[in-house]
């Protein structure tokens, strides 16, 4: 999953009144089921939504493969799948840009290696310790993280309505984290897999400060295939040395689970969030990647059997209720500031 805002919308818009979608005919009484349909398509919050459902469902594939093939070599043949894909729509753009990645190949090494080479194989190891519902609610700390390493890296005291929500949120954590009861700290110890989910919120919200860096000149497609591009061979190494341990054995559940987190949950999934953000601007799109533990609950109790325990409902609602505090009070600083 690499969560980004773009450059530019995919598709062909409109100049009529519905910009960026089909423009229904006046006498199109007999079609305007089909228009309809192709509206709502091609509607922004459908797509933001569903981009949050495939991404949800790759931290599901995640689990289910725990057993059956190795966090990097997961990793690895996920995105040189989606890489194969991605060239024949973004191979000319990227040949053209390529003055540009060389000026700026400090900032592709750095994203490539946080939001594909790390970032991926912590959230797979995580996966081996503690369920996807778990995983996907620490992942909603993300924002909490990366207000805070602005505020440091910035030196901007955050406001009231922000600490606060910090503090909520963290709380929420430590209710996840302890399963609700904190003498689990004094018994059996925290789940590592919550630690290793935590360690990838970390290396996630580095990955989004260096995105805040990319120049107007290097378009998101671009420097998410550079990245992709640069992250392969420092996977190949750790692919090739879990292999010779213990050979990848390629059944058909590590098959279909591979090609859906390649095919829906890289190189769909980021066209849809593309295309939401573009219409719907950073600020109001980033509200939809809050559907992520909803749909990833649902998902994990379906497929895997996960029960949501009250612990995790209640840590739930602490970390959304100080996401929310906190982003009503930097909304209006984002929608300013524009799609990067």
């Amino acid at each position: 999953m690499t969560i980004a805002a773009p450059a530019h919308r995919f598709g062909n818009e409109s100049k009529g009144p519905l910009k960026g979608r089909p423009e229904v005919p006046p006498d199109a009484h007999r079609g305007a089921s089909a228009w309809g349909l192709m509206a709502l398509l091609r509607a922004p919050s459908l797509a933001l939504a569903l981009a949050a459902l495939f991404w949800a469902g790759s931290f599901v594939v995640g689990r289910a493969l725990r057993d059956e093939i190795d966090p990097a070599a997961l990793t690895f043949f996920r995105w040189l799948i989606s890489l194969a894909i991605f060239v024949p729509f973004v191979g000319r753009e990227f040949v053209g840009h390529i003055p540009v990645v060389l000026r700026e190949w400090r900032l592709v090494v750095a994203l490539g290696a946080t939001g594909i080479a790390l970032f991926h194989p912590l959230v797979y190891i995580a996966l081996q310790h503690t369920s996807a519902t778990n995983a996907l609610l620490t992942f909603s700390l993300s924002p909490v993280v990366i207000l805070v390493c602005v505020s440091i890296g910035s030196g901007r005291r955050p406001a009231g309505r922000e600490m606060a929500g910090v503090l909520i949120s963290m709380a929420g954590a430590a209710v996840l984290i302890t399963r609700g009861d904190v003498t689990v700290l004094t018994s059996s110890g925290v789940n590592i897999g919550d630690l290793w989910m935590l360690a990838a919120v970390v290396v996630w919200a580095a990955y989004s400060l260096l995105l805040r860096h990319r120049p107007a000149d290097l378009p998101q497609t671009v420097a998410l295939t550079s990245s992709i591009v640069v992250a392969l061979p420092m996977l190949l190494p750790f692919t090739l040395f879990a292999a010779s341990g213990t050979p990848i054995h390629l059944s058909s559940p590590v098959l279909l689970g591979t090609l859906y987190i390649a095919v829906f949950g890289s190189v769909i999934g980021f066209m849809f969030w593309s295309y939401g953000v573009a219409d719907l601007g950073p600020a109001r799109a980033g509200q939809f990647v809050h559907l992520m533990p909803v749909f990833g609950a649902a998902l994990s109790f379906i497929f895997l059997g996960e029960p949501l325990s009250f612990a995790q409902v209640v840590g739930a609602a602490l970390v959304l209720s100080g996401i929310v505090l906190i982003e009503r009070r930097s909304a209006p600083a984002v929608d300013r500031e524009g799609t990067r």
